[in-house]
């Protein structure tokens, strides 16, 4: 049976960090098979969905990987996935949307919008957020993918949607994505 870590590492932004990263996973044997990394401003961090070894446990992840990492600064955590959870399944065929937000910056717009979403059923799948503009008019740009249940009704939510934007002081757009079926 397989065993799977999710293991986070982050830092101060330099170039060679993915390389480190990935090429330290290599050679202890690691499967690196989902990712998600960004930079967020000087910052960066990355997920890495591994499949370990049978020799490498969870736990001994970070300590094996230290002299990749170390050298970059790089903060490593590291947690074991149950199988079951790591698995890959087919995808339920559930309608995609995406929501962009955009407007003046103020705390409570992440929370707010969230909570409209998951008030209607939506999951939310994907999310990035940037701040922008000049440091006296700071503006917010948030863009969400959403996963809805087949029997959920999406134009409820873009409607309670529609009638956070006087409160929150933004725009939103909410469509469906067109889904590639491989």
């Amino acid at each position: 049976m397989n065993s799977y870590a999710m293991l986070t590492a982050f830092g101060q932004d330099r170039p060679g960090i993915v390389a480190a990263l990935a090429g330290g996973l290599s050679q202890l044997g690691c499967n690196i098979e989902d990712t998600c990394m960004t930079r967020l401003r000087g910052e960066f961090t990355m997920m890495v969905m591994v499949r370990l070894p049978a020799h490498l446990p969870a736990e001994a992840l970070v300590e094996r990987l230290t002299p990749f990492t170390s050298p970059h600064g790089l903060t490593v955590l590291c947690r074991e996935v149950p199988s079951r959870a790591a698995e890959r399944e087919a995808e339920p065929d559930m309608p995609v949307f995406m929501l962009s937000v955009y407007g003046a910056d103020h705390p409570g717009i992440v929370a707010q919008v969230a909570r409209v979403v998951a008030d209607h059923g939506g999951n939310i799948t994907d999310m990035n957020t940037r701040v922008i503009g000049a440091e006296d008019r700071p503006v917010y740009i948030m863009v969400l993918e959403i996963r809805m249940p087949a029997e959920s009704r999406p134009e409820a939510l873009g409607q309670a949607l529609e009638r956070l934007k006087p409160s929150l002081g933004v725009d939103v757009t909410f469509r469906p994505l067109e889904q590639v079926r491989l």
